[in-house]
């Protein structure tokens, strides 16, 4: 677990904000980069790569950062398959009740065909063609025989999802493929003591991504919180002993940037975020020197999956 403390980042904001980017990017493309010389190294005996972690770790630009990597430093064709389109249509059975916190427990891989995935990821590693399923958010229903996949010999392919260590996907799985677990492990000691804990700098990436790219207000992705972190607690944070490989994806210098868009919402949904056990984030209205970023993201950026 790194631990980061505020003055150390706004000073590195404020000396060198060029540099202080690239040194956050950087360390997260050699982790990639190292990733992926390990699956290369493993792909014959592993050929399936099983992408997993938390809320907001960044798992599906990670994903395609190490298809990438496979491809263009060391030459192996790879395809990537998103969990999503293995959800089950919700008329063919009865989604779980989360009963802590009164919702729809949509976490749960009682949602997912995960012996369908599993049976699908095994075909593929011994050659075999599958029909790849696409899953209709808006009708909430499976849609069968997408599209046709197949591995060639020393081909790969990545499974992204918060299930793809679960007991069905790994106990079928575990002879040939291997685990990556996105852990964000980072925290941040801001200048008055108050530490801002891993999960709750995946909150505010959660909260500015739903914001941008899926029309949820600030106060809705609150209310879900406490929902989603028990989906992590009892699906997710178990499986991360199954992983061979891990990564760290928090880049410091995101803080800055996010902070500043939830500086405003945050400061109208105090009550709220005491009420989810994320008090320490309405400490964070102030404290942050600016930071001149604008020019100095990368356009192929984890971060972009979060601010657009």
């Amino acid at each position: 677990m790194a631990d980061y403390t505020l003055k150390q980042l706004n000073d590195a904001a404020k000396s060198d904000p060029k540099g202080f980017i690239k040194l956050c990017e950087d360390y997260y493309r050699n982790q990639v980069d190292s990733t992926a010389r390990e699956l290369a190294a493993r792909r014959r005996d592993a050929p399936i790569v099983l992408v997993n972690g938390p809320s907001s770790a960044g798992k599906t630009t990670t994903t395609g950062r190490l298809r990438r990597a496979l491809e263009q430093r060391h030459g192996i064709k790879t395809e990537t398959i998103s969990m999503d389109d293995y959800y089950r249509t919700s008329t063919e059975y009865e989604v779980p009740f989360d009963e802590e916190n009164g919702v729809d427990d949509l976490e749960s891989p009682l949602c997912m065909n995960l012996e369908l995935l599993t049976d699908h990821l095994r075909k593929l590693a011994v050659g075999e063609e599958i029909s790849v399923p696409a899953f209709d958010f808006e009708q909430r229903r499976s849609i069968p025989d997408v599209k046709k996949l197949r591995l060639e010999p020393g081909e790969m392919v990545i499974i992204e999802g918060i299930h793809s260590l679960s007991d069905i996907v790994y106990e079928g799985l575990h002879d040939m493929a291997t685990g990556v677990f996105l852990a964000f492990d980072s925290a941040l000691t801001l200048e008055n003591g108050v530490l801002i804990e891993p999960y709750m700098l995946r909150f505010m990436r959660r909260t500015v991504r739903d914001s941008l790219f899926r029309n949820t207000e600030v106060s809705k992705t609150l209310a879900q919180w406490k929902s989603v972190r028990r989906g992590e607690r009892l699906y997710i944070m178990p499986t991360r002993r199954r992983a061979t490989l891990t990564l760290d994806t928090y880049m410091p210098y995101e803080t800055f940037i996010i902070a500043e868009m939830l500086k405003e919402p945050f400061q109208h949904l105090r009550k709220e975020l005491i009420e989810a056990g994320l008090e320490p984030l309405t400490h964070m209205s102030g404290g942050f020197e600016p930071l001149d970023y604008i020019h100095h993201i990368p356009e192929d950026s984890l971060i972009h999956e979060f601010i657009g």
